[in-house]
């Protein structure tokens, strides 16, 4: 197992769009799965949510981890640990970062599979609404990963 150089760790975030975002209600660890987008210019996970148990949790606690995998085998695999802050976004702002998030997302699914799915148009409307969905980032403080190599898991069994 080697440690992910930190452009490692930004590419494997900009190169997908589903991670899972751990966070703390009642003093217990919540993982949830979440679409996202990672805007490499801020360093920040973009994200939204409706109103709810995961929206009320963060506003009251703002520290967050987001991992993020890539897994080709047992042998083959990236991941990536962020840690950071919560920061909820409104107005404009709001509108202006889910049309980033949406665009984003599109991009990356465009370049990594080639197809349009049909949930992007939810994203896309959701901007014209009157009741926006809870509109997020996190603000990234800690960027960590790790990588095996088929290579290694021979040589540690070696």
């Amino acid at each position: 197992m080697t440690d992910l150089k930190p452009l490692q760790c930004e590419r494997l975030l900009a190169n997908n769009y589903v991670g899972r975002l751990a966070y703390i209600a009642n003093n217990q660890p919540y993982v949830v799965p979440s679409t996202y987008y990672f805007d490499s210019e801020e360093k920040s996970i973009l994200c939204f949510a409706s109103n709810g148990h995961r929206v009320d949790s963060l506003r009251k606690h703002d520290k967050v981890s987001f991992q993020v995998d890539k897994i080709e085998s047992f042998r083959h695999w990236e991941s990536v640990q962020v840690h950071g802050n919560f920061q909820e976004l409104t107005g404009n702002s709001a509108k202006h970062y889910l049309q980033l998030f949406a665009e984003g997302v599109q991009r990356t699914i465009d370049h990594k599979n080639a197809e349009r799915p049909h949930f992007l148009s939810h994203f896309s409307g959701r901007l014209q609404e009157t009741e926006m969905p809870v509109v997020y980032r996190i603000a990234v403080t800690e960027i960590t990963g790790k990588s095996v190599e088929e290579s290694e898991s021979a040589a540690i069994q070696n």
